[in-house]
């Protein structure tokens, strides 16, 4: 069996669950091949770069202004086309269309004139909508019967003149039911929701969870969790006293009394971590600040994936992290948190709070969209959206009485990467009625 992903990435988020599934095609004895538009080259799996950085920048800079972000790309998708059509895929697997670097209607053509079958994995709601990746912050609904006169206009994938979506939806529905045989995969029962109130409603549905890799998201050890601390100032470096004599040894013994006491009286603050790949208001940005002007010196919040502009915006206390550069910074990140907390408005699953329980860190979120999903009682607590008020007292509840770690990672456990690959597997075994 064959199999061809389509991404906009090749690596981190949408792109780390599409390798994934590649790799545990490859490991049950099939072929794939995963196509994308950024990011590095993959090792283990054969790729296909889909146009060229030029293109996206065309393709960007014209959205920017016409809103037509998922219309352009024509010379590079139509070369994927013949790509596609040289590896002859028993099924094409897509991750998201969007990110400025396909031809929406030119792929759903090829993929109406194949009659192969094709998973769609839909990580956001742009497939449905006739502009934007997420409207729940906005509290529209327009994309149940037409959109028109978007009020996501300048969120991604912004548009600073025309708003286009009444046209965007039209066409994208044309487009997408053309392709008789889909099959939808999205990874919460929020998302399932709003697929069924959508132009989607008829086609197949399925959930199934995206997940994470546990042999790299679990707790670090204590001189990891002693260097992260250090290397973003979360905690001050101790002065190690070395003595050369007895009346050296005597005074040392006692800077360390005095040392111990004064830790005594003044104990490390609480550290609240925050986490994402690109911050806004619809992540929580704002309301992360609020909370910490709430807490006051009470608990420091740490906020990672800041753009370096962004960074100087953040009030103190509060701790700006850039870009993480390893997978082992981020576990240690993780688990060195008291606590981890989402204030996003807009998910359609909610990765980072499973990665923190993961690595046995509670969790705090807002009751929006598919977050709430994630949390039980044994592992954190959910508040009202945009309730900044109720987030900062359940910072000071599970301070107070903490969440176990064991329990955190149980729940993570259900969300294990290669079992959800596995039932892309054997979804794709049983639609081309594959026999081992």
């Amino acid at each position: 069996m064959r199999v061809a992903h389509i991404n906009v990435i090749s690596e981190l988020s949408t792109g780390r669950i599409a390798l994934g599934i590649c790799e545990s095609l490859m490991r049950n004895g099939h072929a794939a091949l995963l196509c994308y538009a950024r990011g590095p080259i993959p090792h283990k799996v054969p790729g296909y770069r889909i146009g060229s950085r030029l293109d996206t920048l065309v393709h960007a800079g014209l959205a920017r202004f016409f809103d037509c972000a998922g219309f352009l790309s024509r010379r590079a998708t139509k070369r994927l086309v013949r790509q596609l059509q040289l590896y002859k895929p028993d099924i094409v697997h897509l991750h998201n269309l969007h990110g400025y670097y396909l031809n929406l209607p030119i792929l759903m053509a090829y993929l109406a004139e194949a009659d192969i079958p094709v998973v769609w994995t839909l990580h956001d709601c742009w497939a449905f909508t006739g502009h934007c990746a997420h409207y729940a912050r906005a509290g529209c609904d327009r994309f149940r019967t037409g959109c028109h006169h978007c009020p996501n206009l300048r969120q991604y994938p912004k548009s600073l003149l025309l708003d286009r979506s009444k046209q965007n939806w039209l066409a994208k529905r044309a487009a997408i039911r053309a392709v008789k045989d889909i099959t939808l995969i999205v990874p919460s029962q929020w998302m399932a929701g709003e697929v069924r109130r959508s132009f989607l409603a008829d086609y197949p549905l399925h959930v199934i969870p995206s997940g994470i890799d546990l042999d790299q998201f679990r707790p670090a050890d204590e001189d990891s969790v002693r260097a992260v601390l250090l290397h973003y100032g979360l905690r001050e470096e101790e002065e190690m006293e070395t003595a050369a004599s007895v009346d050296e040894a005597a005074s040392a013994q006692e800077a360390q009394q005095i040392k111990a006491k004064k830790k005594e009286e003044e104990p490390d603050k609480p550290i609240i971590l925050s986490v994402a790949s690109a911050w806004c208001a619809a992540k929580g940005i704002n309301d992360l600040m609020d909370l910490q002007e709430l807490l006051g010196d009470e608990m420091v919040i740490a906020v990672a994936g800041l753009t370096e502009k962004q960074a100087q915006y953040l009030p103190p206390p509060m701790v700006a992290i850039q870009r993480i550069s390893s997978m082992h910074g981020l576990r240690s990140l993780y688990t060195a948190a008291d606590l981890y907390i989402s204030l996003s408005y807009e998910e359609s699953q909610g990765l980072t709070l499973i990665e923190a329980m993961a690595c046995g860190t509670q969790v705090i979120c807002y009751n929006s969209t598919a977050l709430p999903e994630l949390v039980t009682e044994d592992t954190g607590m959910v508040v009202p959206a945009g309730d900044v008020g109720a987030a900062a007292e359940a910072c000071r509840a599970l301070v107070r009485e903490p969440k176990l770690p064991d329990d955190c990672q149980a729940r993570a456990f259900a969300f294990d990467r290669d079992r959800q690959s596995a039932e892309y597997v054997k979804l794709y075994e049983g639609l081309v009625g594959f026999q081992a």
